[in-house]
């Protein structure tokens, strides 16, 4: 099972109504639904960690991870607190700027044993996918860091820290926080932005061997245009072009790698631990790239089903 831990909100996309008059589209968003939703349309089993609201949002949310076939933890179903929410800004070329409201929200309120609850008694999770807003806020991140530290037999960690500067109070106490969660993961997916965001004085070269120094074994590098590049501890250093398609926007596309990646793990049993051969890494980033593709050919986060990118069992 993969177990997807982080915020699940609602994105506000600006864009035109009627008339041409400026309005705002809302979709169910955020890095774990959207990771979570991506794996499990691609026929992954998935289990979301994470509470949602009683209020409309947090039904909404509700909702759309079960038409997606994604498990929920009943008692953080229905909770009192706020849904989080962010405002997304699409400039000419479809990239993504955002703003958030989250203090005292859902994803602000999920304790240290709320997680290691959720982890020690679930036994068949063998991914474990952490990341993005949840991570840099002070107090989501602190939780989820105390919960990983503390939790027994961690299983493969996939961590995705996707730097939002508009949310990190302190950046010195954020990237603290991010390189004590990358020595215990076992991979790293960042893009070239977030790289440079955590290591500003070094290239990328020495930011992705910094990473795995630290004790991650795998660092995915997402580079946009460029393409996906796989890199281990142990030298394999390999590389995949984008496909050239359409860009309507690019809300949900690194989510979507991430959860292409992580079914391509859990299909071929690539554990905590366990090599990755250049063919395994190559294909799986190939199949991540296709998936990326069909979710940035249609507006919002709207990950492919398996039947639009193929198999790769």
């Amino acid at each position: 099972m993969i177990a997807i831990l982080g915020e699940a909100l609602i994105d506000l996309i600006g864009g035109e109504g009627k008339d041409d008059q400026p309005c705002f589209y809302h979709y169910a968003g955020g890095c774990a639904l959207n990771a979570a939703t991506a794996a499990a349309r691609l026929e992954s089993d998935v289990l979301y960690i994470g509470r949602l609201s009683a209020d409309m949002f947090g039904k909404q949310m509700q909702s759309y991870f079960r038409a997606n076939n994604v498990k929920l933890i009943d008692e953080f179903c229905d909770v009192t607190e706020n849904s989080m929410i962010g405002f997304a800004k699409l400039d000419e070329h479809g990239a993504a700027s955002y703003v958030f409201y989250s203090e005292g929200t859902t994803v602000t309120k999920l304790g240290v044993q709320d997680i290691t609850r959720v982890l020690n008694s679930h036994p068949e999770i063998a991914y474990l996918h952490v990341g993005s807003v949840s991570i840099a806020l002070e107090d989501s991140g602190n939780k989820i860091l105390d919960a990983l530290r503390t939790t027994k037999n961690l299983p493969f960690v996939f961590f995705d820290p996707n730097v939002r500067p508009t949310v990190i109070q302190d950046f010195d106490s954020y990237r603290k926080r991010v390189l004590e969660i990358v020595k215990l993961s076992s991979l790293v997916k960042l893009s070239h932005e977030d790289l440079a965001l955590i290591y500003p004085d070094r290239s990328i070269e020495e930011g992705v061997q910094a990473i795995l120094d630290l004790g991650a074994s795998q660092v995915i590098l997402t580079k946009g245009k460029d393409g996906l590049q796989w890199c281990t501890n142990n030298g394999l250093d390999v590389s995949v072009p984008a496909i050239d398609n359409p860009i309507v926007d690019t809300v949900g596309a690194g989510d979507t790698v991430s959860g292409a990646i992580l079914t391509y793990l859990e299909e071929h049993s690539i554990g905590r631990g366990d090599s990755i051969t250049e063919a395994q890494a190559k294909e799986a980033m190939e199949f991540a790239a296709l998936a990326a593709a069909v979710t940035t050919s249609r507006k919002g986060a709207n990950p492919p089903k398996r039947s639009e990118v193929g198999s790769v069992r």
